[in-house]
């Protein structure tokens, strides 16, 4: 049993590689005690992992998601229109729009679920978050919008998204070490994530180099950090 189980499904249409950095820091400094499991294109996969994170006690899920669900792997050519048995047969097109909503967030029950994913800290009758409590999850962790990616009209650039997500990547890898190591509790690794974050504003705001749209870059942190949201237990034991 390892003290982290990570769950990343494997995203090649809307790229999470970016996320990727932080299993390759884990495996090198926290070794037996980081477990990622990298979901490919099947719904027998994605069963399977699911299977092999029983009996886990924190549980860190890293990709795309919503208020409702996180999002399984997909496929390179998933957007495109096709029969559904092309995405049976052809890993290309496979995508799973939805791995763990409503139907199945009682498959974490006793378990702390960590959700590194786009508005999971919903706080509605419908939300992932509440429904993970009502359901015997230990502890749910959601988190703001994320952006990750570029979208056309919004005022946050290429370069931006790029010096965002680098900073973030920084933030969580150290502090889910932090946190293993220290054996700190839900609570305590949230305010690490927050008191990392901090420092990386602080770098940002006082760095005599030449950062173009800096006031963007450090709004995004602002939210990043103070939108996390933590669901029932927060003094529960990580490890």
């Amino acid at each position: 049993m390892s003290k982290i189980f990570a769950i990343y499904p494997i995203d090649k249409s809307t790229s999470t590689k970016f996320l990727n950095r932080i299993n390759s820091f884990e495996v090198r400094n926290l070794t037996t005690d980081w477990h990622c499991y990298k979901i490919h294109f099947s719904d027998e996969d994605h069963d399977a992992c699911l299977k092999a994170s029983k009996g886990e006690r924190f549980i860190f899920f890293m990709g795309h998601g919503g208020e409702t669900k996180l999002c399984g792997a997909c496929g390179r050519n998933a957007e495109m229109p096709v029969d559904s048995l092309a995405r049976v047969e052809n890993p290309d097109y496979y995508i799973k729009e939805e791995f763990i909503n409503a139907s199945n967030i009682a498959e974490f029950k006793d378990q702390i679920l960590f959700c590194f994913s786009c508005n999971s800290n919903r706080n509605t009758p419908k939300s992932l978050g509440r429904l993970a409590i009502q359901n015997g999850i230990i502890a749910f962790v959601g988190f703001g919008d994320i952006p990750t990616d570029y979208i056309e009209g919004v005022a946050f650039s290429k370069r931006c998204i790029a010096v965002y997500k680098g900073l973030i990547i920084k933030v969580i890898k150290q502090a889910l070490l932090l946190a293993t190591k220290n054996s700190a509790n839900v609570y305590s690794l949230v305010r690490l994530i927050q008191i990392l974050t901090t420092k990386e504003i602080q770098g940002l705001l006082q760095s005599k180099a030449r950062i173009r749209h800096k006031k963007s870059i450090v709004d995004q942190l602002v939210k990043f950090k103070n939108e996390i949201q933590i669901f029932g237990d927060r003094y529960a034991r990580i490890a």
